[in-house]
């Protein structure tokens, strides 16, 4: 035991003798120091990463305990040509000062090549990458929005005229419209790689939905720690603002990104109605008249955050969450209804004053495991919670009035809406291969339990009294079982993705007020295929195939009515059904550049909102309904190109035939059809407009002719969206001054005419805004996301480098 410790004490000797420092300090050709500049490690043959580190505020680098041997040092950074340098360290080393040269359009042995294309499509998918652009100093709505293919409607994302589901990460997101806009309102876009906007989604993802918009989050590579504080400024009618901040830090074993929000608003909701009622012989009796006039304030709070784990060098788990607190929510509407009736010339009517409060709490909380086996096989592990709370108390008066506006009667009421709702996901995917085949296989499980009590009150006499057949408690809980199963194979001109996915849903809707019961249960396939051949280098054409559900949520099916006033309401449908759509697609890519797809798209059991005028009570009810059928022909084209090395330019156009049908409720019970024949056109371009880059211009014009939503035909309507960024203090800081819908393009007429309903509807939300951003960077925010790479990558990706 003694003869152990000398041979011990010399291992440690020549261990600690072995551990050497390298030093170097960065600077610029005009001798001045380089702050937070990337530096890397990596151990020679296999250029696997060693350490890395950033300079500090003099430029300095230094690296620690470095063993003998072979490496390759690269130094990189944001507007600066990537250095390298191999060496061979048996001792410590000082490099001396270093000159980083800065990356120009032309520059003595140095070919600097242009940016990666800000717009990728594949076969399945358009790829929109935004990280580290100008649109990162915005937040994720406005990138979305911003997203070619996109197109906002009414809260909801249409791609190729279906309402596509929102994804993070490849996870879906479980909120409302209105959840997933506050929700993304608050997301710092400075953590967004890039927005996939899917076509045709594969097996592995949830069967609902025929399109999928799946948000990528950054993975920052850069060591350190960066952060940024913003403020914007918004107005049309109403100002809003919302301030912020970000911060990222890594090292060698965790990567986090925190992200706060404030955004104190006012909004302005205005809504024009027209209703013509008839008579039973159909002759006109009145029309009604309707101006809503909404004031709503509101301050919300939002906390987004992901921590990435290394735990070895084969696997990482990733945990994420959010929460959304916007409690003392203060709206104030006012409607004024005139009455018109037949061969009269005088208006009588009703005024209606409401006070909605509102609280609402929602957010998410996830993990999701990744272990990259040695024979390339993956293995994935997922669950998700979500939660949402709200409260909504409304308060409601009405003054009736004649044709000299003197009063002739009034009511009033109140009601108290209380939502809980909580949804759990757990899932499992395994991706390895066979041969030349890649598979994939997963399970999925999904469960929504959620609780709704409305109390509704007579308030016209001393003390209010409850109305039950107004009132309700409704208990939703559905589940949802997934196993599904995707292949892949690649010949020298020809390429097959198959995917089949089963899902079983067990779903009950429980009125307990009213004494309605609603429960479906019912196993489903969805199959998906996709078969391609290159024609030859120039050409690729693609045959396509998928089958989609969407079902009813538990907002739609719960029976009760929300008023404003009494005779204005929406109301839900327990009687609703699943929907389920089958898209068939022909596809040719020319050059990567041009894109035709050509396809049909047909929905049984179309879900949608149905407004029914009663012409014997005179009032109007936006119910949830099925319609028998809906199909959609199409031709769309897409391009994606540089005219010049300063200018990216997105055109599609969709040329489209829409035809639907739906039961008459108020007009005997007959079926309804109605079509059009329209086309959608759409432009978006990206101008850098000076040479070092810190002047560019984001411009988007879009135009929708007359288009289908259930029984409404909306009228044509123009969007144009235009931004303009400005880098300064040598990218330390961002201004972003935008101007949206510039020409009041957005808010068109929605009329509904058959039968015996005449009922045309204008929404006016604020869609002529002009705001103003601010961002400044602090810490190392020189280091952008996603920068280093090894050096083998360099070629493979266009990215310059220069050896020292």
């Amino acid at each position: 035991m003694n003869r152990f410790f000398p041979y011990l004490f010399f291992l440690v000797s020549f261990s600690s003798f072995a551990q050497h420092e390298l030093t170097a300090r960065l600077i610029d050709e005009k001798n001045e120091s380089l702050p937070y500049l990337n530096s890397i490690l990596y151990k020679m043959p296999d250029s696997t990463f060693y350490q890395g580190t950033s300079s500090d505020d003099l430029g300095k680098v230094l690296f620690k305990n470095i063993e003998d041997g072979e490496y390759t040092m690269v130094v990189t950074g944001v507007g600066y040509v990537t250095l390298s340098r191999k060496l061979t360290i048996n001792s410590n080393q000082n490099l001396g000062d270093l000159i980083v040269q800065e990356q120009i359009e032309s520059m003595d042995a140095v070919t600097v090549t242009a940016k990666r294309p800000t717009v990728t499509k594949k076969a399945d998918r358009l790829i929109f990458n935004v990280e580290n652009t100008s649109l990162s100093n915005t937040d994720a709505l406005t990138i979305l929005r911003s997203s070619p293919g996109v197109f906002k409607q009414n809260n909801s994302y249409i791609v190729k005229g279906q309402a596509a589901q929102i994804y993070i990460n490849n996870k879906r997101v479980y909120l409302t419209d209105d959840e997933l806009n506050q929700l993304l309102a608050g997301y710092s876009g400075d953590n967004v790689k890039n927005v996939e906007v899917i076509t045709n989604p594969p097996a592995s993802y949830d069967a609902e939905g025929g399109t999928v918009i799946n948000i990528n989050t950054s993975k920052g590579i850069s060591l350190g720690y960066k952060g940024n504080v913003m403020g914007s400024y918004t107005i049309d009618e109403l100002a809003k603002y919302k301030i912020g901040t970000s911060h990222f830090y890594k090292n060698n074993w965790v990567n986090i990104y925190a992200n706060y929000s404030y955004n104190p608003r006012e909004d302005l909701y205005i809504e024009e109605n027209e209703i013509g009622f008839f008579n039973p012989d159909g002759t006109r009796s009145q029309r009604w008249f309707t101006d809503y006039n909404n004031v709503n304030e509101s301050d919300a709070h939002s906390l987004n955050t992901v921590i990435d784990f290394s735990l070895s060098s084969k696997s990482y788990l990733s945990v994420s969450g959010n929460i959304n607190v916007n409690n003392n929510q203060d709206g104030n509407a006012f409607t004024r209804t005139l009455i018109l009736q037949d061969g009269d010339t005088d208006f009588s009517g009703l005024e209606t004053n409401g006070i909605n409060e509102r609280d609402a709490t929602t957010g998410f909380v996830n993990a999701d495991y990744n272990y990259y086996a040695d024979n390339g096989n993956v293995l994935r592990l997922y669950g998700n919670h979500v939660f949402t709370n709200k409260d909504n108390y409304q308060d409601v008066f009405t003054r009736f009035f004649d044709t000299q506006n003197n009063t002739t009667g009034s009511n009033s009421f109140l009601s108290d809406i209380d939502l809980d709702v909580a949804i759990y996901t757990a899932g499992i995917d395994y991706q390895f291969a066979l041969g030349e085949y890649q598979f994939s296989t997963g399970a999925k499980y999904n469960q929504i339990d959620s609780q709704t009590v409305q109390d509704f009150f007579d308030s016209n006499g001393t003390s209010p009294i409850i109305v039950p057949a107004n009132s309700d408690n409704y208990a939703y809980d559905e589940k949802i079982i997934a196993f599904y199963g995707q292949m892949e194979r690649n010949w020298e001109k020809w390429f097959l993705t198959a995917g089949l996915r089963a899902e079983q849903t067990d779903i009950t809707g429980d009125s307990r007020s009213l004494g309605i019961v609603n429960t479906q249960n019912y196993l489903s396939w969805f199959p998906t295929a996709s078969l391609g051949h290159s024609l030859d280098e120039s050409n690729t054409l693609t045959l396509s195939y998928k089958r989609s559900i969407e079902r009813p949520r538990y907002e739609s099916l719960n029976p009760y009515r929300i008023f404003v006033n009494e005779t204005n309401f929406n109301s839900g449908n327990p009687n609703l059904m699943p929907s389920f759509n089958n898209k068939y697609s022909v596809a040719w890519n020319h050059n990567d550049t041009w894109f035709f797809d050509a396809y049909y798209l047909y929905s049984k059991d179309l879900l949608s909102i149905l407004p029914f005028q009663d012409n014997n009570a005179n009032n109007l009810n936006f119910q949830n309904a099925n319609l028998n059928y809906e199909l959609q022909y199409s031709l769309d084209i897409e391009t994606f190109q540089y005219p010049t090395d300063s200018w990216l330019l997105a055109l599609s156009a969709s040329f489209f035939y829409l035809e639907n049908e739906f039961v008459a409720v108020q007009s005997g019970g007959v079926d309804q059809k109605q079509d059009v024949t329209g086309v959608y056109l759409s432009s978006f371009s990206r101008f850098s407009l000076s040479e070092d880059r810190t002047w560019s211009l984001d411009a988007e014009l879009n135009y929708v002719s007359d288009i289908l939503f259930g029984s409404f035909r909306m009228q044509n309507m123009i969007v144009s969206n235009f931004a303009i960024n400005k880098s300064l203090w040598n990218r330390r800081a961002n201004l972003r001054i935008a101007y949206n819908d510039v020409f009041r393009g957005q808010n068109r007429l929605m009329e509904s005419i058959y039968g015996n309903q005449d009922v045309g509807v204008t929404y006016l939300p604020e869609t002529n805004t002009f705001s103003v951003a601010f961002t400044y960077n602090f810490g190392n925010y020189g280091l952008r996301n996603n920068e280093v790479e090894e050096p083998e990558e360099k070629e493979r990706t266009k990215q310059q480098s220069l050896g020292l």
